[in-house]
């Protein structure tokens, strides 16, 4: 039968234009996104090693360990204040500042607009006000959304300002990589040092799912672990552009008294972490108890066999980690992706229920703790600079142990079979999270 005119153009109209521009653009953006991870090394292999025999944390050869393998500097210093309750931390914070003699300087990732930030500021002002000096380093990322005129305001009443890697069309990529350190330094002789930005995310009202504040903490030295950590603060403070004058900033402490501590820092990198190496140096120097507190939990394989490998020695392994309440979904559904052979092999991995779990710890044995800024994850690893102070501390394991257990209380403890009957579309969701998983 013959095709008539009007059914031969019907079938035969090709799509409209604006639908050939639609595709074109979602192809690109695909490719975009695939080429961007490509060069930021998402398919990259990880290194496939083994490190066998490590030394209890009590055995001397453990240190050598640390400042050999995990490139960790030995010091000494005391610890003058720890504080778990978000009130009590910035409170802590404000104290401080309100202390100083002659210099504050304060090294923060996350900053966002809200009361806490308006604390802050007032705190600074007043200082700066009284001939105080005061250094900021902000992380430009994590205070993007603060407003220009809170930069303005203090830098007219002579607080210097400086912002860790600025975007540049020279390096554009080098924005991934950023400063996730919390120092707050002052006269040279204080240092207040944990995990909380100064944001009223903390308080626990910025998500719906929030229904308390956030769980983290914070702690203070004084000593010798003072200055180098000051010396910490101004590498970073040169490389953002500031100026520095060693006459008056360093102060050297006395060892007196103190206890040995040992700092392990970060600086963004490919393949090489000290970060990581710590961290696998603790749980294979497990002989009793391994606890861990880690938001974002993204363990390597290296990891996942070394956390395993504990627990096969009859090491108490657990893991206390973020639950549905996360600032970062994408991270939460990765994290639940990698839980099962861990769980399968009976280590016991819970999730803190009533808000963001922020807080980062290594709890070894009875008295062996790091703390810091530093998480289980490839950005922790290889895109951020990090630092955590670890050590033989019985007092503030003490302390560690009952924020453990409080937290604990609070959070969901998943079975292997809970985490076999999750959700398909969680278990796919995971799946695509996990192909960008060395950017978390």
């Amino acid at each position: 039968m013959p095709i008539s005119q009007n059914e031969s153009d019907s079938d035969g109209e090709p799509p409209p234009v604006w639908l050939w521009w639609l595709g074109g653009v979602l192809v690109i953006a695909v490719l975009a996104l695939v080429g961007y991870g490509y060069v930021r090394g998402i398919f990259r292999a990880e290194a496939d090693y083994t490190i066998a025999n490590v030394p209890s944390t009590d055995d001397p050869r453990f240190a050598l360990s640390m400042e050999g393998l995990a490139d960790s500097a030995d010091t000494t210093g005391r610890l003058i204040g720890f504080w778990h309750n978000v009130d009590d931390i910035y409170a802590a914070r404000l104290t401080a500042i309100q202390s100083a003699d002659h210099l504050i300087q304060y090294e923060t990732y996350f900053m966002t607009p809200g009361r806490r930030a308006d604390a802050f500021a007032e705190a600074i002002t007043d200082r700066a006000l009284a001939g105080i000096q005061v250094q900021l380093l902000l992380d430009h990322q994590g205070t993007s959304d603060m407003p220009a005129k809170y930069w303005r305001r203090l830098r007219n009443i002579g607080v210097e300002v400086q912002f860790f890697r600025q975007p540049s069309w020279r390096a554009p990529l080098d924005y991934n990589s950023r400063s996730h350190r919390k120092l707050l330094i002052i006269d040279g002789r204080k240092v207040l040092i944990g995990g909380a930005g100064i944001s009223d995310f903390w308080d626990g009202v910025a998500f719906d799912h929030d229904t308390a504040p956030w769980a983290d903490f914070e702690l203070a030295y004084e000593g010798e672990v003072v200055s180098l950590l000051q010396g910490k603060f101004l590498q970073n403070w040169v490389y953002a552009g500031g100026e520095l004058d060693l006459a008056k900033g360093i102060h050297r402490v006395q060892r007196e008294g103190s206890v040995p501590l040992f700092i392990t820092d970060d600086t963004s990198s490919l393949g090489e972490s000290s970060i990581r190496l710590l961290m696998q140096l603790a749980m294979l120097s497990a002989r009793r108890r391994l606890w861990i507190g880690s938001p974002y939990f993204v363990p390597d394989g290296n990891t996942i066999r070394a956390l395993i490998s504990a627990h096969e020695k009859g090491v108490d392994v657990r893991v206390l980690t973020m639950g549905s309440a996360t600032d970062k979904r994408i991270v939460h559904l990765a994290s639940r992706g990698l839980y099962g052979p861990l769980l399968r092999a009976g280590i016991k991995i819970c999730e803190h229920q009533p808000s963001m779990l922020h807080a980062k710890f290594v709890l070894v044995d009875d008295d062996w703790v790091s703390t810091g800024s530093a998480n289980f994850d490839p950005r922790s690893y290889f895109h951020n600079d990090e630092l955590n102070i670890s050590g033989i501390y019985p007092e503030l394991a003490e302390k560690i142990e009952r924020f453990f257990l409080d937290t604990v209380a609070n959070s969901y403890c998943l079975t292997y079979a809970d985490w076999q009957n999750r959700p398909h579309l969680e278990k796919v969701q995971g799946h695509l999270a996990l192909l960008f998983k060395n950017l978390m």
